[in-house]
């Protein structure tokens, strides 16, 4: 095992942990705990097998299996910008309605 595996391994570890830690406190839903399980544990088989991706890379056309990393990795940032955005738009409607009805209830006790 190099340094490289070691270091990820720890990180690994240390973001599952913080991930059970907000799945605990309600934080986030069963399915985002099981959907960023299965990201750190394809992270783990990817560094610690990483010819699998040359063996996926060559089924799907893909040069190498660094390429076909960095595009999971694009795709998956896409997707997370997305949800980011969908959640931001969400609460800009949640504040809009809030401060429409401080002003109302202002408005009235005039």
């Amino acid at each position: 095992m190099d340094i490289l595996q070691i270091f990820v391994l720890i990180f690994v570890f240390f973001v599952v942990s913080r991930t059970i830690l907000r799945l605990k406190d309600n934080e986030i839903s069963v399915s985002e705990f099981i959907f960023w399980i299965l990201i750190w544990a394809l992270v783990l088989v990817v560094i610690f097998i990483p010819k699998i991706t040359i063996k996926i890379s060559g089924m799907l056309g893909i040069g190498r299996g660094i390429d076909l990393v960095i595009y999971f990795s694009i795709l998956l940032l896409f997707y997370l910008v997305f949800r980011i955005y969908v959640k931001i738009e969400k609460v800009e409607q949640e504040i809009t309605t809030i401060v429409r009805e401080v002003s109302l209830k202002k408005i009235k006790k005039r």
